[in-house]
């Protein structure tokens, strides 16, 4: 999808082309339409100088305060610039344009009450890709992604720094070069662009869309090790499964099952009656169970993201139908903190059984293999070094785990009283996922290893001779010892590459039928 339609309903497969950084977004009539009615319909509610949330009173504890109708712009612009608070490292420009659409989408359901001349410059800003700079901590998870969201709403009125083209300028300088113009925000519009959970969605679709990935590349890293430490494909049959049917499970062991099929190692050391080593260890064996559960994680998770990105996380809700507006809680984020905490850990969990294989690859007990991959060892050290570095990173992504979560600290003068930490949720998950490729990308380079240092090997399977010749085309094995660091990058590069991953046939969505 190059196009995207606002205020269109996406599915679980089409909501991974907001990950799109190229995606291009378009209003339809319908959508012009809606946006109108809903604006028309607040318009006219304050017109009777009642207090409406958020709209002619002041936020959070100061909800009582009311705000005469010749000041509600006001309100608006000094909402932005006090909410625009945000700290840390900056958030990646993908991630914000994505968190952008999502808002886009959300303000084009028409229950925001948002004016189409706001809506249309957001809808040029992700056009122009002009991707306003925010910033990583300030978001609690409740009461929307305020500071993180104000730093988009704050470009749109002229202030701030835009990243247009990954060079930083004024918002003054991007409206001059494209003749665009900033916005002056009418009564709500500003509670409206900041008041959803659209970065931690964002964050949340990202880590998914990677999850997709490291799923793959971990299923191919598994069988590669298995070939290398003479494994048995038994451990995968689908009658296993059918006693204890979890989807993940089944779908983990059909595809290990798909890796392996027609391997002449295997053929090598195994009776076609009775294999020749009847268990492997826990880290091959129960690859199904292991990578199966991370899997229903990351199912969980993304059924979640499926009904988030067609939410509207706003507050309060304009129900032009219904003639209401009313005040709730939608931008609360425990719907998605929660499975982000859950896949945090299981993409450590992937990490953990990949780094105990590496553990035997290396291992100078490994009779299938010379200890530390080393090509002559004792003079030489081979990969003993490399699996430091995967420990390394484990112990960093075993710090992740920590349930933000479950932490509350109330703020407001205790008007909101319990929050989410969601978005603290989202980007330790966004950074776990980063650190297990790095780590299963090291088991599939060592893996590989182990295999080019047995000389006269039989055959592995037609689907992995591929992916052995694969990285073997764009890391040339040595023998002896080499600076390793660069083949260490260059693999985790690999694996995500577009050619690469056609190879390890990448999941379209969690639920796929195995």
């Amino acid at each position: 999808m190059d196009s995207f339609p606002l205020g269109s309903y996406l599915t679980r497969e089409t909501m991974y082309c907001l990950v799109n950084p190229d995606l291009q977004i378009e209003i339809p009539p319908e959508t012009v339409e809606t946006v109108t009615q809903c604006r028309a319909m607040l318009e006219k509610e304050l017109a009777k100088e009642e207090p409406i949330y958020g709209v002619s009173t002041g936020f959070g504890h100061l909800a009582n305060t009311w705000i005469p109708n010749d000041r509600l712009a006001e309100l608006q612009v000094n909402l932005i610039r006090s909410h625009a608070a945000g700290l840390g490292s900056p958030i990646p420009r993908h991630i914000t344009k994505t968190a952008m659409i999502l808002l886009a989408n959300s303000l084009a359901k028409g229950h925001s009450g948002i004016t189409m001349p706001t809506l249309e410059l957001l809808k040029e800003l992700i056009n122009f890709d002009a991707v306003p700079v925010s910033y990583s901590i300030g978001s609690l998870g409740a009461s929307g992604d305020l500071a993180p969201l104000a730093h988009i709403a704050l470009a749109l009125i002229g202030e701030g720094t835009i990243d247009y083209h990954n060079q930083k300028m004024s918002p003054k300088q991007f409206y001059e070069m494209t003749g665009l113009s900033p916005i002056t925000l009418s009564a709500k519009e500003g509670l409206a662009l900041i008041n959803g959970t659209h970065f931690i969605t964002a964050y949340a679709l990202h880590t998914l869309d990677l999850a997709k990935k490291l799923m793959s590349a971990a299923l191919a890293a598994g069988a590669l090790s298995l070939e290398a430490l003479r494994g048995t494909i038994r451990h995968f049959d689908p009658l296993i499964s059918s006693v204890r049917p979890h989807y993940g499970q089944k779908a983990v062991a059909n595809r290990m099952h798909e890796w392996l099929e027609g391997s002449e190692i295997i053929a090598s050391h195994a009776d076609p009656n009775v294999d020749h080593k009847v268990q492997d260890p826990y880290s091959l064996r129960c690859i199904p169970q292991v990578l199966g559960a991370a899997w229903d994680a990351f199912e969980h998770l993304e059924s979640k993201i499926a009904i988030e990105v067609n939410s509207v996380t706003d507050n309060p809700l304009i129900f032009p139908e219904e003639n209401t507006i009313l005040s709730g809680g939608n931008f609360h984020a425990e719907p998605l903190a929660l499975p982000l905490e859950m896949a945090t850990l299981a993409v450590t969990e992937i990490a953990s059984i990949a780094e105990r294989r590496i553990n035997r690859l290396v291992h100078p007990n490994t009779p299938e293999l010379p200890p530390f991959l080393a090509n002559d060892p004792g003079l030489q050290s081979g990969y003993m070094i490399p699996h430091y570095s995967a420990v390394a990173a484990l112990n960093k992504l075993k710090t992740l785990c920590f349930p933000a979560v479950i932490d509350n600290l109330p703020v407001s003068g205790d008007q909101e009283d319990h929050v989410s930490m969601g978005m603290t949720s989202a980007t330790k998950a966004y950074e776990a996922v980063q650190l297990s490729l790095q780590i299963v990308s090291l088991e599939m380079l060592m893996a590989v290893r182990g295999l080019n240092l047995q000389e006269n090997r039989p055959k592995s399977s037609e689907k992995l001779e591929r992916l052995i010749k694969k990285i073997n085309g764009h890391i040339p094995f040595e023998k002896n010892d080499h600076y390793v660091r660069p083949p260490m990058i260059q693999i985790n590069s690999l694996i995500q590459s577009p050619d690469f991953l056609d190879l390890l046939s990448v999941p379209k969505t969690f639920a796929e039928i195995p």
